[in-house]
């Protein structure tokens, strides 16, 4: 399957980010977009502001946003629109005081100054309020009837880096206002249908829905499950939803509708409804803002820093925002980091061409079909001042503007190619539930990272063994999508609900592979924890039943994750886990919790002395493996101390048939498009490699920047990669 086409069949939208409010020099911006044509930019994008632009109730100036799509028109340049309705006009809060966010404490949210910068208004007003609902979706139809009349605008973004942030609430989060909560009420009516399967299910005694409220204090319990979930997967879908609705009730030409997100949150699965609202996803990309995780090992060289851009920065949130949007649909850089990073004071190095040439092609390697820059020039107001574009306040020209040029212009060239191909389906999925998200979300102390980096921790092993991966939500494995992969792994699997777990019994049942680290449903969904330690039927699926559970220290008496013991000997040294069976030769570190089990049907592959650490168990035509420790953490910190992990792990999914994708010492990565392909090779080392690779099947070989295929025969191609850096040849038969 291909992508649709959104727009012509041979486009791939190469963007930059030109106009928001407050905009200090409107005629410079018309200035340059000529320039831009000139770079190859076949598509601007404009930030449009409803406090800007409505500041008299019912009296609405679109006419700065007009002048910019106008001239762009006369270009041939396309328009990507995006709404910033989450900065409300003054009038707004005047004539609906009661429209704030509220805080669990009943404080409100007040922040009515509009400025665009911090956070483009964000949280703005509470859409459960309809007089402001209403405000709102007029205000939307307007401008979709007016700016829609200009043909050239192709997109319309109806959210920029979606949540409530910022947010000084903590777990609870917004909102506590009246209108959201009786909106809660309305949706657990609909989910439980009656009172008494509402206390039932939260062990709770209720008399009256009237009474039914979420937790107003940062607990673990039960109620805080659905909370979350309301508010992450209904209440922000509903919020872009009614946008999108508006959009497309009155554009005259139809455009597609799409949101993006900022760096997608690894472990949650609520984007998997927010893209969902939309004809298309996208994601924001500033692969110099982060740099790896404190827990991580330092990062000591230019070459480490350089590869937590490449493998965490692009390639992860591209496969992670690539799962939330769905096959067979367009995906965005939508904000596409151009310059330095600013915030305030802290001025960040300013990307090199290389730096550009390496953040682009990682994102092709990932499936994106689109790229807006953020932004042309850099940024002019404080926070952010200096910072972010492709070209200085002054000049026509700078080496990252002319090196996203020349990539550019080889992208369009192969443009048809790039705006409809996809990745092939990986063999393995990493399993996204929101509702284990929150049940860690809802825990003591900050315990929601441990879960995320450890899943984290699992992306980097199998990118680096060359095992690309897709993302899969829990209501894609309920509807049956797990049926397309060869494994699946099931991370730091504490709380688990036994229907979901069904889902997963058939998948083995029926051929495929499960790996479940530690504990698997030691509590269930809503945190009552089980008899058996383990989900239910756990111990006849999984060949196993629990033994003993412990915690373990981290080497050399660190304390990146582990909490401070309560008593001196609460924690059992650090530890080394043996394989057994086909695994003799090898051992893989325990992190956090070691769980030792009894086999019964299950064959042990990894022990701790005499104790069964881990096993493989036989269920109908696949395997189920339990592995009692959690792998992911020491992927990435005490890599020294890792053992034989990334073996264990190779040599673990070679028996469901997952082998690597990799060319040597040059990693693998492929977009298909009928009988044509794009190859990836990503060297993650320091040091060039050269690689000679079969081209059998295939009769034409194009070097998509002309600077890695050094020699070429009738089957066969060789290609040289710099170190710590990616190239992408083009192939058909």
């Amino acid at each position: 399957m291909s992508v649709k086409p959104i727009f012509g069949a041979s486009l791939f939208p190469f963007s930059t980010h030109v106009y928001r409010e407050p905009c200090l020099d409107l005629d410079g911006v018309l200035r340059d977009l000529p320039l831009l044509k000139r770079y190859g930019f076949n598509m601007i994008k404009i930030q449009e502001h409803w406090s800007a632009d409505e500041s008299r109730e019912g009296v609405c100036d679109f006419s700065r946003v007009e002048q910019v799509a106008r001239r762009a028109d006369e270009l041939d340049l396309g328009v990507y629109l995006g709404l910033t309705m989450e900065q409300a006009p003054a009038w707004i809060w005047r004539k609906f005081p009661d429209c704030h966010f509220v805080y669990s404490d009943g404080r409100r949210h007040n922040q009515p100054t509009q400025y665009t910068i911090p956070m483009d208004g964000k949280p703005g007003p509470c859409w459960d309020h309809p007089g402001v609902r209403a405000a709102a979706t007029r205000f939307i139809a307007e401008l979709a009837r007016t700016l829609g009349q200009y043909q050239n605008i192709w997109a319309w973004n109806t959210f920029q880096e979606i949540g409530f942030w910022p947010n000084t609430a903590g777990k609870l989060g917004f909102c506590y206002c009246p209108h959201t909560l009786a909106r809660f009420r309305e949706w657990l009516r609909e989910k439980y249908g009656t009172l008494s399967k509402l206390n039932a299910t939260w062990r709770i005694n209720y008399a009256d829905w009237d009474e039914v409220e979420p937790p107003r204090r940062e607990e673990p319990l039960a109620p805080f499950i659905d909370w979350r979930y309301f508010m992450d997967d209904v209440t922000m879908t509903r919020q872009l939803a009614f946008k999108t609705q508006a959009l497309r009730d009155n554009d005259p030409y139809q455009r597609p509708v799409f949101s993006h997100a900022d760096t997608p949150r690894i472990g949650s699965g609520a984007e998997w409804r927010w893209a969902r609202t939309g004809d298309f996803y996208g994601t924001s990309n500033y692969p110099k803002w982060n740099n790896g995780h404190p827990w991580d090992d330092p990062v000591a060289s230019e070459d480490a820093a350089l590869r937590y851009e490449i493998w965490e920065e692009m390639m992860l949130c591209t496969d992670l925002a690539r799962g939330n949007n769905g096959r067979d649909r367009a995906l965005w850089g939508a904000e596409f980091q151009g310059g330095p990073i600013s915030t305030s004071l802290h001025y960040g190095r300013v990307p090199t061409p290389n730096d550009l040439r390496i953040w682009m092609l990682a994102g092709l390697a990932g499936g994106m079909t689109g790229i807006s820059f953020w932004n042309h020039r850099v940024e002019r107001f404080w926070k952010e001042a200096n910072g972010f574009g492709l070209l200085d306040p002054t000049g026509d020209s700078s080496e990252r503007m002319t090196a996203v040029s020349r990539i550019g212009a080889a992208i369009q060239r192969q443009g048809e190619f790039f705006g409809q191909s996809q990745p092939p389906r990986a063999q393995v999925a990493l399993l996204v539930n929101e509702d284990h998200y929150h049940f860690f979300q809802a825990c003591n102390g900050d315990v929601i990272h441990h879960y995320r980096y450890n899943m984290r921790g699992w992306y980097a092993r199998l990118w680096r063994l060359g095992i690309p991966v897709d993302f899969l939500d829990a209501h894609e494995v309920a509807a049956g999508a797990l049926s397309h992969y060869q494994a699946a792994i099931l991370t730091m699997p504490l709380s688990l609900d036994a229907d979901y777990f069904r889902h997963l019994e058939a998948f083995v049942a029926a051929g495929g592979t499960l790996v479940a680290e530690a504990c698997p449903g030691r509590w269930d969904k809503y945190g009552w924890c089980t008899v058996t330690q383990l989900v239910a039927d756990g111990e006849a699926f999984f060949g196993a039943g629990h033994q003993e559970l412990v915690m373990v220290q981290e080497p050399g008496a660190g304390s990146r994750w582990m909490p401070q013991e309560r008593r001196f000997g609460e924690f059992d040294p650090p530890t080394m886990l043996a394989g057994c069976g086909p695994y003799a030769e090898l051992q893989v570190r325990a992190n956090f919790y070691q769980q030792t089990l009894r086999p019964r049907a299950g064959e042990p592959i990894l022990t701790y002395g005499t104790d069964v650490v881990g096993v493989l168990n036989k269920v109908g035509a696949g395997q189920s493996v339990l592995i009692g420790t959690f792998l992911g953490f020491s992927a990435l910190a005490y890599r020294a101390a890792d053992g034989d992990t990334d073996r264990f792990v190779s040599a673990l999914l070679a028996t469901a048939g997952v082998l690597p994708d990799r060319c040597g010492a040059l990693l693998r990565r492929r977009r298909v498009l009928d009988e044509r392909q794009a190859w990836f090779f990503i060297n993650p080392g320091p040091e060039p490699a050269t690689e000679t690779i079969s081209t059998e099947g295939f009769t034409d070989v194009v070097d998509l920047l002309g600077d890695s295929l050094i020699n070429q025969t009738k089957d066969e191609i060789t290609v040289r990669v710099a170190g710590v850096n990616l190239s992408c040849l083009l192939l058909s038969s």
